[in-house]
């Protein structure tokens, strides 16, 4: 078989080839009839701008505008998997602001809008929402979760915010905000695990970092945010200073990294002493009992003052003083 003298053409129906030159999202037909069809389709087109960096044509987005309660009928799991699609572009910020335009944003997670406008003090030169937003662009991680908590980690600010002098405070809104984070999570149909990832990275954020900070105190944040979430909650601190106006590093956050390095090959529990259970009852030659974990607590309360006594021949000097 031997083909000879074809032609190969493009039949472009509705114009797409001149959309794609200008950058732009629009349905084919009637976009009211579209979104009728499918309201996702909403979310849908303003996560292909995002992704692709388009604009969404004029008549499309007042269609969305028009038709936005629409989205009210879409089930809460096609719209956490399109919202996670647009949080995890490369600047997911720019998604947002089309979200909460177009009046999509209000009815899926209407929290986040609570810090438009507030003004923040200190090192902040965004308000609430836009520091946010900010916080979320320069999130190195592309985990789903991680990117939804930067977008949310400042959520709890509007509702705790007390007016001192000329200054907005908001003292425990870590604290609150991981609850209402919790709440947008649930509605999103997050697994537990990713409620679990939610909660930790927005409730312990507020982290210090400090050259005065001892290793028991690093100790605490690394059992505060647990192993697999720490490398995400970096990423979620180094937005969050960019997001701030701040330099992306300093020394005293480069020194904090290399302590979360050198105290995680610390002992962190009980199982981590050099000696058990079995010791202590051999030396204090004594039966199953509760004394046991007593002393083996004792030790473990030594030993985090004071690493270098995690010795097993240390140790059983000190179970024989009991």
């Amino acid at each position: 078989l031997k083909i000879t003298n074809y032609e190969l053409r493009i039949i472009d129906y509705n114009n797409g080839l001149e959309d794609i030159k200008n950058r732009l999202i629009r349905t084919v037909g009637s976009p009211d009839e579209r979104f009728g069809e499918d309201a996702l389709r909403m979310m849908r087109a303003v996560r292909l701008a995002s992704q692709l960096k388009f604009q969404i044509e004029k008549k499309t987005f007042a269609s969305i505008v028009k038709n936005v309660k629409l989205i009210n009928n879409i089930a809460w799991e096609r719209i956490r998997d399109e919202l996670f699609k647009i949080l995890t572009t490369d600047k997911p910020g720019d998604g947002l602001i089309v979200l909460k335009n177009s009046g999509i944003l209000e009815l899926i997670m209407p929290e986040i809008l609570a810090g438009v406008g507030m003004a923040q003090r200190g090192h902040h030169i965004y308000d609430v929402w836009k520091h946010s937003l900010e916080t979320l662009n320069n999130c190195s991680s592309r985990n789903h979760v991680t990117r939804l908590a930067a977008l949310l980690h400042d959520v709890g600010k509007p509702v705790v915010m007390k007016k001192i002098g000329d200054n907005n405070t908001f003292h425990n809104h870590e604290v609150v905000g991981s609850r209402i984070a919790l709440s947008i999570g649930k509605r999103l149909k997050l697994s537990k695990e990713e409620l679990q990832q939610l909660f930790i990275l927005v409730r312990w954020h507020m982290f210090t970092v400090s050259e005065m900070q001892t290793d028991s105190a690093v100790r605490r944040f690394i059992k505060n945010v647990t192993f697999p979430y720490l490398d995400e909650m970096i990423a979620l601190r180094r937005g969050d200073r960019l997001g701030s106006g701040a330099k992306e590093t300093s020394w005293r956050w480069e020194l904090f990294k290399n302590r979360l390095v050198k105290v995680q090959t610390q002992p962190f529990c009980v199982k981590d002493l050099k000696v058990d259970g079995k010791d202590v009852m051999e030396i204090l030659k004594i039966k199953p009992s509760r004394k046991v974990g007593e002393v083996l607590d004792a030790l473990f309360a030594e030993v985090e003052k004071d690493v270098k006594l995690n010795e097993r021949g240390v140790l059983i000097e000190k179970i024989k003083a009991y």
